[in-house]
């Protein structure tokens, strides 16, 4: 599968992006993984952070790679499952953060107290995780995007 077939699905849209725009996204991602680490919140919120910080990710590569998903329910699980076809992680991280988003919406629309410390815990190094393999494929792949 390809980015190109996922817009022939209508999954995603072509668009160009900007080292402007990916700036933004990067300081929105380190923004959220400090909210994620605040220990006068709650671990939901904190957990929230995390996952954003992750969504957030898969998003800026999804934009230096010219894309951007459509709108549509489901969307943040296709920009979760694009980053086995821009950055090349592992199909094990993805169903990991998959499950997550699962928790995610659990702790947001269904029951406050749904996420535990090592629940947390494990979002955090998730995201930071992918935060370094994202910037190391921005530097290889699109350092034209980092100039910003």
């Amino acid at each position: 599968m390809s980015l190109e077939k996922w817009v022939e699905y209508g999954w995603l849209r072509r668009e160009a992006t900007s080292p402007s725009e990916i700036k933004d996204l990067l300081g929105i991602v380190d923004r959220s993984l400090a909210d994620s680490r605040v220990e006068a919140v709650s671990s939901d919120l904190r957990f929230i952070a995390a996952f954003g910080a992750a969504l957030t990710l898969a998003t800026t590569a999804l934009r230096a790679s010219g894309h951007r998903a459509a709108t549509q329910a489901g969307h943040h699980v296709k920009t979760i499952e694009s980053l086995e076809l821009t950055v090349k992680v592992n199909p094990q991280l993805i169903q990991r953060l998959k499950t997550f988003n699962n928790k995610r919406n659990k702790s947001s629309y269904d029951v406050a107290g749904a996420v535990s410390d090592q629940e947390l815990e494990a979002m955090v190094k998730l995201a930071t995780e992918l935060k370094e393999n994202a910037t190391a494929w921005l530097q290889k792949a699109h350092p034209e995007l980092l100039k910003g």
